[in-house]
């Protein structure tokens, strides 16, 4: 279950969820010096608009497996990551589970929504310990009505989405399982340093997921990515040649829209 802790960004005061105990030691150390402004979604918006999402946003903490919210629930808040991973689900009739996406520290869970009747139509559900940011969905549709600044924040969002979907079709369907893992890789490589090392912040059954392939298809390509210098443990990444990683998934010749994010944090104490 979640451990709630819900933090006015306004007031930073501490409210208890029902059948929980919030101490003041578990208060979070960022949340007085937290910024919704730290936040691309809401980077480049007016004040006005910015000082009044703050009034209606809180901050709650999610303990690792937790359900933020499920497919076909009412859609009640827009949701944004400050730390933390999440995974995004699609469940079928039968009960089946399909990993739609990961989303990671200043996105969106999903494309905010605007209606008071609007459903969520996937569930997302915490890998390790995260941090989120709720703004009411009726109050964010009204400050979307009323600031254009918002407004193109807004639609920018939608399409660095619909961009980043077009690559993973894209990868899907013209790359081998080799360089899907090159290119998931490079991501968490420091910008300017040849050999790195860094931790995988989720378990190889998500990565499989998320670059659309079996558990064993992944380590058949962990195994090839060796003769390239890429030696892993458990979790434990080295790389010994970025330069060598790059050319294998030929990272230099993607669009730079389509590139992954660069900077995620590469080592987690609340990954799962």
């Amino acid at each position: 279950m979640a451990t709630h802790m819900h933090n006015s960004l306004a007031s930073v005061t501490t409210t208890p969820k029902k059948g929980r105990v919030a101490r003041r030691n578990d208060r979070l150390k960022n949340t007085e010096s937290f910024s919704l402004r730290d936040l691309p979604l809401f980077a480049t918006i007016d004040e006005e608009t910015l000082s009044q999402l703050t009034l209606e946003a809180k901050i709650e903490s999610y303990s690792p497996g937790s359900t933020i919210f499920r497919q076909d629930d009412p859609a009640t808040a827009v949701i944004l990551i400050i730390s933390g991973y999440i995974k995004i689900l699609r469940i079928a009739p039968n009960g089946d589970e399909t990993l739609i996406a990961i989303r990671t520290d200043g996105e969106t869970l999903i494309e905010p929504c605007t209606g008071s009747t609007d459903l969520y139509g996937v569930s997302a559900e915490t890998i390790g310990h995260s941090t989120l940011v709720k703004i009411p969905v009726t109050r964010f549709a009204r400050f979307l009505r009323d600031s254009a600044s918002l407004n193109l924040a807004v639609m920018k969002d939608a399409k660095e989405k619909m961009t980043t979907l077009i690559y993973e079709i894209e990868a899907l369907k013209s790359q081998t399982a080799d360089q899907r893992l090159a290119h998931f890789l490079v991501k968490f490589c420091p910008h300017n340093e040849e050999r790195c090392r860094f931790r995988l912040p989720y378990d190889k059954r998500l990565i499989a997921a998320q670059l659309g392939v079996k558990q064993e298809t992944l380590s058949r390509a962990f195994a090839k990515l060796r003769d390239i210098g890429v030696r892993t443990e458990t979790r434990d990444i080295l790389v010994e040649s970025v330069s060598r990683l790059k050319a294998e998934c030929d990272v230099n010749s993607a669009p730079q829209g389509l590139l992954p994010r660069p900077n995620t944090p590469l080592s987690r104490d609340n990954a799962a």
